[in-house]
C-alpha cells in the first residue's frame, strides 16, 4: 500500500502545476498533535468519511506522513534514512556537518533538506485532496485558502496513561517521553513556521478526553463541508 501510495505521490509531484498558475491550491486537512492523540486514527477515518461525501465524482482523500520523507529523500537522491532525523528531531552539529560533507559525496545540508521538505509538502497540500498528518503540515500550508487545520489536545495525565498502556512502560518513562516529544514537536513546528505557532493558527481544537474519535471525524467532516472543501 506505502509503495502504491508513494508512485501515486510521485506522479502527482511531477506534473504539478506551479502555485502561480494554480486556481485554487487545495483541498487539503493538517492534523497536529500532542504526542498520545489519535492523529493517524482521525486521519484514516476522516479519509473515508470525505471521499464517501464526493459520490465518488473526484479521487479519493489520501492520508500522508511517512510518505513526505519518502517523496523528499527521492527528490535529494538520498536514502529517507538520511534525512529522517529532521522528524527525529535531532539537529546536526556542524562538526556533523562537516564530517558528513567530507564522508559523502551525496551531501546535503540540513537547511537544503528542510527546503526540500518544505517543499513536497507545499507540493502535495497545493495539489489537493490530502490530509497531512503532523511533519509541521500547518505550518507550511497556512496560507492556502481551502485548507483546514486541526490540532487534537489532550489533559497531560489522561495522554500519558494512554502512552503507557501504548508503549507497556512505566507511568514514569511515559510521562518523560510525553513531555520530550511535545517539546520537540512545537520547536519543529515553530521552525518551518518562522514563529511560535498558538492556538489561533488553527481552525478547531478538540479535546481528545472529552470527545470520542468517530465523534471528532465527524465534527471535522462537517467543517470541511461547511468551509466548501467537499
Amino acid at each position: 500500500m506505502t509503495n502504491i501510495l508513494l508512485k501515486y505521490l510521485e506522479d502527482r509531484y511531477k506534473h504539478h502545476i506551479p502555485k502561480e498558475e494554480d486556481e485554487s491550491p487545495g483541498p487539503v486537512i493538517t492534523i497536529s498533535r500532542d504526542f498520545g492523540c489519535p492523529a493517524n486514527m482521525c486521519a484514516n477515518n476522516l479519509a473515508e468519511i470525505l471521499t464517501k461525501m464526493d459520490d465518488g465524482e473526484n479521487e479519493p482523500w489520501k492520508v500522508i506522513s511517512k510518505e513526505i520523507l519518502e517523496q523528499a529523500a527521492k527528490e535529494l537522491g538520498l536514502t529517507p534514512e538520511k534525512i529522517e532525523f529532521v522528524f527525529k528531531f535531532e539537529k546536526r552539529s556542524a562538526v556533523d556537518e562537516i564530517i558528513e560533507a567530507l564522508s559523502s559525496k551525496y551531501y546535503k545540508s540540513e537547511r537544503k533538506i528542510k527546503n526540500t521538505i518544505r517543499e513536497v509538502i507545499r507540493s502535495i497540500g497545493e495539489q489537493g485532496r490530502v490530509i497531512i498528518v503532523g511533519r509541521a503540515g500547518s505550518a507550511i500550508l497556512q496560507d492556502i485558502h481551502n485548507s483546514l487545520h486541526i490540532k487534537l489536545i489532550a489533559p497531560l495525565d489522561f495522554r500519558i496513561d494512554g502512552v503507557r498502556k501504548r508503549h507497556e512502560i512505566s507511568h514514569n518513562e511515559a510521562r518523560k517521553l510525553t513531555e520530550e516529544m511535545d517539546k520537540k514537536r512545537t520547536q519543529l513546528r515553530s521552525e518551518f513556521a518562522g514563529k511560535r505557532i498558538h492556538s489561533v493558527d488553527y481552525d478547531l481544537i478538540f479535546n481528545c478526553e472529552k470527545f470520542e474519535t468517530e465523534n471528532i471525524v465527524g465534527l471535522i467532516a462537517k467543517a470541511a463541508e461547511i468551509r466548501g472543501l467537499v
